[in-house]
């Protein structure tokens, strides 16, 4: 069986830009990842890793052995080298909350893709593990994992009981069957921690990378490490939304 873990970053009321990232493996290399990383956390003493929080130098991070930028390099690129040995591949969609709001207004795609932005991330993410798991003929079930502060819990338990109701394939396509999905802490579920990094590098590369108006910044060397791996991403803004749309009328047409 897989296990995937999603993790979010943008979502907090002030950000326009919404994350969902997720990361795949075998339960096996899963196992592995968390004896590796608690190995990493007693060497480097990171405790908790939160990317924001790593990044900002707030928290635990504020302390002054981690303004050593040595240490800090060190702390990140260990734990990116679990990420790039254990995972099996990562899955990333990134949508501008307000291009979504103007664009997505018919009765029929809000219920499709939902109110809730990240839910909509969720969901893009899983229309690429359909084409993954297509591709490679993998006919396993996934477990999916939340973190349990995630915004739109309801959202996201409505998008896997309308997966369940109004696919008959539901697992076939995504791995999904009955009660798949759960949300957890991720000081005990660790693999939430590397979803957390991976969300977070997607989150600055929209808005560095592709957002911006003026002068871009250069891309994160942490983003294009994680790159290296199998990956696949969505960024969304209001060009590719309302082609979006337009592929999604027709399908409703029909």
């Amino acid at each position: 069986m897989f296990t995937l873990y999603c993790d979010d970053s943008g979502t907090h009321p002030k950000s326009d830009i919404a994350v969902a990232a997720c990361y795949i493996s075998t339960a096996e290399q899963w196992e592995y990842l968390k004896k590796n990383w608690e190995e990493a956390n007693a060497r480097y003493q990171f405790g908790v890793f939160h990317m924001a929080e790593f990044v900002g130098k707030y928290k635990q991070f504020s302390a002054p052995d981690w303004n050593v930028q040595a240490k800090r390099d060190r702390t990140i690129r260990a734990l990116i080298n679990l990420i790039k040995t254990r995972v099996l591949i990562g899955f990333s969609a990134v949508v501008v909350k307000s291009a979504y709001d103007d664009v997505i207004v018919d009765s029929k795609l809000r219920q499709k893709y939902g109110d809730n932005h990240y839910a909509f991330a969720v969901r893009l993410c899983t229309s690429l593990i359909d084409r993954w798991r297509q591709k490679h003929k993998y006919d396993q079930p996934i477990r999916y994992v939340f973190d349990q502060q995630s915004e739109g819990k309801g959202d996201i338990n409505y998008l896997f009981e309308r997966l369940l109701m109004g696919e008959k394939d539901a697992e076939r396509r995504y791995g999904v069957y009955k009660n798949c999905w759960s949300f957890q802490d991720r000081a005990q579920d660790v693999q939430l921690q590397a979803a957390d990094i991976w969300a977070w590098e997607n989150f600055r590369y929209m808005r560095d990378c592709v957002l911006t108006d003026g002068a871009k910044k250069a891309v994160r060397r942490s983003y294009l490490a994680l790159r290296e791996s199998p990956t696949q991403v969505r960024y969304h803004n209001r060009k590719s939304l309302e082609e979006l749309v337009v592929r999604a009328s027709e399908s409703i047409s029909d």
